[in-house]
């Protein structure tokens, strides 16, 4: 738990759930109270569990926690057709609905948050996409690849 003076905090990544954000969007906390299974809420619990821990814990780690809504690729053809749901729900501002994310965006977001010391907290789809554009960029700099696009 100590860390010495002027050493960088050890980056510690979580893939979480954008529902794991509910509770801080319009009728988010109305959907898991009443139409989430109690399979989803258990699951969305443990998950708030961690993101608290690591909350907790940002004097020896920089947390930095994914929030991907639904995960896919074009191999995982088991998810193709739910993908336009969640992503025109999204568009059309459905609060509580994130866009997909695709697993290649995700593990490039990881790698770049990985080793960019500025990345840290929530990241929802939009930083995902921001951290995985600076990946392609071959900068791995947040900050470079934003201001370029």
């Amino acid at each position: 738990k100590l860390r010495l003076p002027f050493a960088p905090r050890v980056p510690f990544l979580f893939v979480s759930a954008a529902e794991a954000g509910w509770p801080t969007v319009q009728f988010g906390d109305i959907v898991e109270d009443r139409l989430a299974p109690e399979w989803l809420k258990r699951y969305l619990a443990a998950k708030r569990a961690v993101e608290a821990k690591l909350g907790d814990s940002v004097t020896t780690l920089r947390p930095v926690i994914f929030r991907p809504s639904l995960i896919w690729s074009w191999t995982k053809l088991d998810v193709l057709p739910i993908i336009p749901v969640f992503n025109i729900a999204s568009a059309v501002g459905v609060p509580f609905v994130d866009r997909t994310v695709k697993v290649s965006t995700l593990a490039d977001a990881i790698i770049t948050a990985l080793t960019d010391d500025s990345v840290e907290g929530v990241q929802r789809f939009m930083q995902m996409d921001e951290l995985a554009a600076a990946a392609q960029a071959g900068g791995g700099d947040v900050t470079s690849a934003v201001s370029s696009s």
